[in-house]
């Protein structure tokens, strides 16, 4: 700021002496004012140079500083003509080292505003890395985002940097930020809707399976309180909506099938106990020839061999079918 003051004021009074007033005015009537404003403005320079000032400038100043001495010589020597002469000449210099010092002052400014501002390559480069990470999972979730404005958005920051636009490229990133945020969101949204398709599917998967369990409970009489846990259970199943909620009501269905194969299997054993009964008392008597009385015991044997592989469904329905035959017979 004092570097504008000082090539202000040369400016002006360079401009006031080139048009007379300092020959009519202050030469005249106090001809020592231009050695005053000569020396002014030398100690005003000199005070703005510095030992990084340019040799260029060094040398000027020497060159204006001459020019002021010669000034005060001609003053002395009462030489008007040679006094106004020198004081041009070292205006005209201070106000060239001047404006070169205003220069260069407002290049370093605006260097400095520039280096600010870091150089935002870094963080772009990992804002296109982490991007390209969630391009690859929406990919393989099959979710439905459109990359392209991110795309561009990219595009935009590069160039900013490219021209040194670090303060603008920095902006865009800013706002990249903002939609990796959103993307983020969505993409999670969508995560978490197909798990739930995807747990609803397999709860349809064991709400079927439970169905025959119930009707093939209630058609071998199976025990009333584990008929209640499985209708517990289906109604837990059906109004289960998260995955969690899902898996939990699995694994007590799972829990109780296995409840319901260990009473199916005490049924089955019963009542396999007194189909041999009735085959032995059968066999004692002269009802049943003997290849009828084969077909009999190798049901007997298939209806045990589905028990041993847990095809508890096949097994009674071979028992129901044997005991009608056995009733026939024994009518």
């Amino acid at each position: 700021m004092k570097s504008i003051v000082i090539y202000g004021l040369l400016v002006l009074t360079a401009s006031l002496t080139l048009g007379g007033m300092t020959n009519t005015v202050f030469a005249q009537e106090n001809p020592s004012i231009l050695s005053q404003i000569a020396t002014r403005a030398q100690e005003q320079i000199q005070n703005q140079m510095s030992n990084e000032s340019s040799e260029e400038l060094k040398k000027l100043f020497e060159e204006g500083k001459n020019e002021v001495e010669a000034l005060d010589e001609s003053l002395s020597n009462n030489d008007l003509t040679s006094a106004k002469k020198h004081f041009l000449s070292s205006m005209k210099i201070f106000t060239n080292i001047s404006h070169q010092l205003t220069t260069v002052q407002t290049i370093k400014s605006e260097i400095n505003t520039i280096q600010t501002v870091p150089n935002p390559s870094n963080d772009l480069l990992r804002m296109q890395s982490y991007v390209n990470s969630l391009k690859v999972i929406a990919k393989n979730q099959n979710a439905s985002l459109d990359f392209s404005s991110l795309d561009q958005s990219f595009t935009i920051a590069k160039n900013q940097i490219n021209n040194n636009q670090f303060e603008e490229a920095t902006q865009t990133i800013h706002e990249i930020k903002k939609i990796i945020i959103e993307f983020n969101a969505e993409l999670r949204h969508q995560a978490l809707q197909q798990e739930s398709n995807r747990a609803q599917a397999f709860a349809q998967k064991y709400l079927k399976q439970l169905d025959r369990l119930i009707e093939h409970g209630q058609n071998t009489g199976m025990p009333e309180d584990i008929m209640q846990k499985f209708e517990y259970s289906r109604e837990n199943l059906t109004l289960a909506t998260s995955p969690s909620g899902v898996i939990k009501e699995v694994r007590n269905i799972l829990l109780l099938q296995q409840q319901f194969e260990i009473s199916e299997n005490k049924l089955l054993d019963l009542r396999i106990i007194q189909t041999e009964k009735v085959i032995l008392e059968l066999s004692n008597s002269d009802q049943v020839n003997q290849d009828t009385m084969q077909e009999i015991n190798e049901s007997l044997q298939a209806i045990k061999d589905h028990i041993s592989k847990k095809e508890f469904e096949n097994a009674n329905e071979l028992l129901r079918l044997l005991a009608t035959v056995l009733e026939q017979i024994q009518i």
